[in-house]
């Protein structure tokens, strides 16, 4: 019997329209300035259910407009040859912890392990990595980018024990006590 690897993959979401956070944010403060209000004086005319609900319609909106881009490990020949070709820069503290030029190496790495982009129904975007992923890059904010940094490392470099939810165990254990 041949064993069959399917290298392992994480998920980065990219919210495409970054002022849709800001609106978020606005809107959720205004909706726990309301709740505090109205636990101070329940006779007060309570907003506090349509400021709920702007919140929920800007979240609804931030999810329509996201892209989740599918990251997958690249084989371990091809991610050591990467590393080769990307020395530590002399000096650069990063590098030397982790051995190689980090940001030379994800600028290669990064579109050479998206496997694919989908929209948040899960159906698949047209995006060719090779071709559009550096154009996306460039237009990001460096924490958005670090997202993807992140991710990449965790399917190249991180480790791969077989996860275990305690928290999940514990529900189903209490479960099965009824």
């Amino acid at each position: 019997m041949a064993l069959i690897i399917k290298r392992p993959e994480t998920r980065v979401a990219f919210c495409l329209d970054g002022n849709l956070k800001a609106e978020h944010e606005a809107a959720e403060a205004e909706f726990n300035e309301a709740r505090k209000r109205g636990l101070a004086d329940a006779r007060l005319n309570d907003p506090t259910k349509k400021l709920a609900k702007k919140v929920s319609d800007i979240e609804d909106a931030m999810k329509a407009s996201t892209a989740e881009f599918v990251i997958r490990g690249m084989k371990r020949a091809d991610w050591n040859g990467l590393v080769a070709e990307h020395a530590p820069r002399e000096g650069n503290a990063l590098d030397k912890s982790y051995g190689f030029n980090v940001e030379s190496l994800m600028t290669a790495a990064i579109p050479k392990s998206i496997a694919g982009v989908e929209n948040q129904a899960g159906e698949p975007l047209d995006f060719d990595a090779a071709t559009e992923w550096d154009a996306l890059a460039d237009d990001m904010t460096d924490s958005q980018y670090e997202d993807f940094i992140l991710a990449t490392l965790r399917v190249n470099k991180g480790r791969n024990e077989v996860p275990f939810s305690l928290s999940a165990f514990r529900t189903i254990q209490d479960s099965d006590l009824t």
